[in-house]
């Protein structure tokens, strides 16, 4: 096995670069994983345009990884060079109260591949010791794909994103921003028993491309009222949980004016650095007793619950993934990504 390995650098805000750079070695503890695919979500975009607080420039992004074990570090039991495996980002310290816990994604020293350790854009990627003992780093079945397995980690953060929401039966559920992630709100909404549906989105073509994951009704933003809308279908109710799926303050907005008394309100996808503040009617969540929950990441109980998912054939690549790239096109996969007529691009370094 070659010393020296291609990846993608993030030069500059904007620049990628493919070059050469040194293949790491696993230390004790440790795993190489060589890269099959690495989607690329929201937040590599927001890293890739605006940078981000944990990230040094040059850098590698891409944290929804899946490959096979490369090397193991020495101590490491449990795998076998070759082994078919799904890598999550977080690196949690394991040790503080949110760790022990059970709450890895909130540790105050969370460390992340992809941010402020090297991403899987690249041709191998080392795991860190607290990757496998922390468990996200988990063997992949035989009849899980490469595609399916890097997606394990966006239906991880769902899973936690609508157990913090407390999804559950009868519930009218609305989805803003029908990205990929969108769309796997919309079918674990439906697995966990919500009555009904609505997705919306400001993009046609992407309201196009969420019509077969099977929402009730779906919305066009740029040309309703959606709030009015979700009020109409519910009886003048509005919506018992509202997951605001995409990086949109004014989304934030509606989500609040269309939940029902006592609805939850998830708000899913972070927005823009220069704009995190909305308007908020306190009012309306004084009075209708609301309930507004973040969610960030997951912990390894969604990543094993995702996992399992996966090999039942819950993740429909056919549907979620429109764009593979080799590592060499990663500047034309991060076009491709930023264009409303995708959802999950992904780049498969081993092509």
């Amino acid at each position: 096995m070659s010393t020296i390995m291609k990846a993608a650098f993030l030069q500059e805000l904007g620049r990628l670069e493919i070059r050469d750079t040194a293949r790491p070695e696993p230390g004790p503890g440790e795993v190489l994983v060589r890269v099959r695919a690495c989607g690329i979500c929201g937040s590599d975009l927001r890293s890739f345009r605006h940078g981000h607080h944990a990230l040094r420039l040059p850098a590698i992004l891409g944290h929804e990884i899946s490959g096979e074990v490369a090397a193991l570090g020495a101590g490491v039991t449990g795998l076998l060079v070759g082994q078919h495996v799904a890598l999550t980002p977080a690196v949690s310290c394991g040790h503080c109260d949110a760790c022990l816990n059970g709450h890895p994604n909130r540790c105050p020293d969370l460390l992340s591949i992809g941010e402020n350790l090297p991403g899987g854009l690249a041709e191998y990627v080392l795991a860190p010791a607290r990757s496998l003992e922390g468990g996200f780093l988990l063997p992949v079945p035989a009849e899980v794909s490469d595609d399916a397995a890097s997606l394990v980690e966006p239906l991880s953060c769902i899973l936690n994103g609508q157990e913090l929401a407390g999804i559950g039966l009868g519930d009218n559920v609305v989805v803003i921003g029908l990205g990929p992630v969108g769309c796997m709100h919309i079918a674990v909404a439906r697995q966990r028993g919500a009555q009904r549906i609505i997705a919306s989105d400001v993009s046609a073509e992407r309201l196009r491309r969420a019509h077969p994951f099977g929402a009730d009704a779906y919305l066009d933003g740029s040309q309703q009222d959606i709030v009015a809308a979700v009020r109409e279908m519910t009886a003048g109710q509005g919506a018992d949980v509202v997951i605001v799926a995409c990086p949109s303050g004014q989304a934030q907005v509606q989500a609040v004016q269309m939940a029902a008394l006592g609805g939850r309100i998830s708000l899913f996808g972070g927005l823009p650095k220069d704009k995190p503040v909305i308007p908020l009617d306190a009012n309306l969540v004084h009075y209708r007793e609301l309930r507004i929950t973040g969610a960030f990441g997951m912990t390894s109980r969604h990543v094993r619950m995702a996992l399992q998912l996966a090999a039942k054939g819950f993740i429909d690549t056919r549907h979620l993934v429109t764009h593979h790239f080799p590592l060499d096109e990663a500047a034309q996969a991060f076009e491709a990504a930023a264009d409303s007529a995708s959802l999950r691009v992904i780049v498969n370094p081993a092509l």
